[in-house]
């Protein structure tokens, strides 16, 4: 709701043309720059939408590129397990001609709880490597999944990418023509009331012209009083909400209804 005790803006009653032709071109250059606000507020929503496909793309990269790293960590790992068994195979088989060799009780028996040591180690090492085994093929096929999936998300974002840029292009086309729109209408409205309009529309979120339907202005919803609601329906001065300061019409003017139709 609009702040009240704010004076209303005093504007000449003498222009060229008559007024009901001035609250038309008015009319039409505020819905001219309305379409203009909308359209720059979504296309400065664009590169966001931008920015928020590509980050939702590199997280995913992120991830693949982890599940990577840990395959490859694993892989190593399972390299270095399959070189010490290779090393206890070899050991044994040392020891076990060895063993062969051997005269004394005592050198038999360590020889033979070596042998045994080097057996539980194989054993234990074989283990691991066997877990490891079922981990690295987990995480492979979560890893070509996601590469999958990664593949589709960067098809995916591109084809979104191509669709904002072509709509960026078409607002871009449509500002100009609305900029060229707004051109003409500030033409044909006297300075004064131009400069009145822009300033009220600086300062009123971007809004200088506000319709009055049951003595109500529409934009700040506050009530008209009477005897300024009769002034607005016989038209003959300018009239300003007491509250919000807009430029005011009285909206159940047919003439008024009509601006922007199609002939």
């Amino acid at each position: 709701m609009e702040r009240q005790g704010q004076r209303a803006f005093a504007y000449p009653t003498i222009w060229r043309g008559t007024l009901e032709e001035k609250i038309k071109l008015l009319i039409g250059l505020q819905d001219c720059d309305s379409k203009i606000q909308e359209i720059e507020k979504n296309r400065t929503e664009c590169p966001l939408r931008i920015e928020k496909l590509e980050n939702k793309l590199n997280e995913m990269e992120k991830e693949w590129e982890g599940e990577e790293k840990q395959l490859d960590a694993f892989n190593h790992t399972k390299r270095d397990i399959d070189t010490d068994i290779k090393n206890i195979e070899s050991q044994l088989e040392k020891a076990n001609i060895k063993l062969s060799n051997i005269k004394s009780n005592k050198e038999y028996r360590a020889a033979l709880k070596e042998i045994e040591d080097s057996q539980r180690e194989k054993s234990r090492l074989e283990d691991q490597a066997i877990e490891l085994m079922e981990q690295i093929e987990r995480l492979s096929d979560q890893s070509q999944e996601k590469k999958e999936q990664k593949s589709r998300l960067e098809a995916e974002v591109a084809g979104q990418k191509k669709e904002i840029l072509q709509e960026i292009a078409e607002m871009d086309k449509l500002l100009k023509k609305l900029g060229r729109e707004r051109d003409a209408f500030c033409r044909k409205v006297d300075g004064e009331l131009l400069n009145q309009y822009d300033f009220i529309r600086s300062h009123r979120a971007g809004l200088a012209l506000s319709p009055v339907t049951v003595g109500v202005c529409q934009t700040c919803h506050m009530g008209i009083p009477p005897q300024k609601f009769n002034e607005l329906i016989r038209g003959d001065s300018l009239q300003t909400c007491p509250s919000c300061n807009r430029i005011i019409y009285w909206a159940d003017n047919e003439k008024f209804q009509k601006v922007g139709e199609k002939e």
